[in-house]
């Protein structure tokens, strides 16, 4: 007579705690997978967002033109950058200057190539604010763009580009001269990385 051989209860639960352990490594590491992509994929975004701003700060700068600046409406002030706290409405500092190449074809629309446009930081948000028309009126509202988020705050500096005979080049912190400065430098403070620095050159023929 021939015998059925099968699997002893000892090697089914064996057979079954094995599989449960392969089941929950695989698991693991899938998961671990999964979040390290999730992560890379944010950062990637925010990288990509960080490139975007910088992008934005480099091509106004580039084109800030010798325009006084006007905030808000109110006159304008003596100076070609309005700079520091306590301006529209921002929590870190704001940067205000004007700018020219701002496209309109054939000059349909009612306004100029020149832009009144400024950065700022509201409840974490790097905001690019501009105008419709170079020279707002008092009550004039705003247009705005969020470039970043999680921004605990931003520091601008200006280079006058000059040097005394043994005297280092130096940045300010603040801009009360009626030229535009050789170069900006934008520090961006994120919650997540950290101080980012950038340094931007103006164009050395402004008008």
């Amino acid at each position: 007579m021939k015998q059925h051989l099968g699997f002893t209860l000892i090697e089914m639960l064996l057979a079954v705690a094995i599989f449960a352990i392969v089941g929950l490594a695989s698991t693991g590491v899938l998961t671990s997978v999964i979040d390290s992509n999730e992560i890379s994929i944010e950062h990637s975004e925010q990288m990509e967002g960080l490139q975007r701003a910088m992008l934005t700060f480099e091509r106004d700068i580039r084109q800030a033109t010798k325009r006084k600046v006007r905030i808000n409406g109110e006159a304008p002030v003596e100076f070609y950058i309005a700079h520091g706290n306590g301006l529209l409405d921002s929590d870190s500092q704001v940067l205000a200057m004007r700018k020219v190449g701002w496209i309109n074809p054939m000059n349909l629309l009612p306004r100029t190539e020149v832009q009144s446009f400024g950065y700022r930081v509201v409840e974490g948000r790097l905001e690019r604010i501009y105008y419709d028309f170079a020279d707002p009126v008092v009550g004039a509202e705003f247009k705005y763009r969020t470039l970043l988020e999680g921004v605990k705050g931003i520091k601008f500096e200006f280079h006058d580009g000059k040097a005394s005979t043994g005297r280092q080049f130096k940045w300010l912190e603040t801009w009360t001269t009626k030229e535009l400065p050789a170069a900006i430098a934008v520090t961006i403070e994120l919650e997540d990385v950290g101080e980012i620095r950038r340094l931007f050159l103006l164009p050395s023929e402004a008008s």
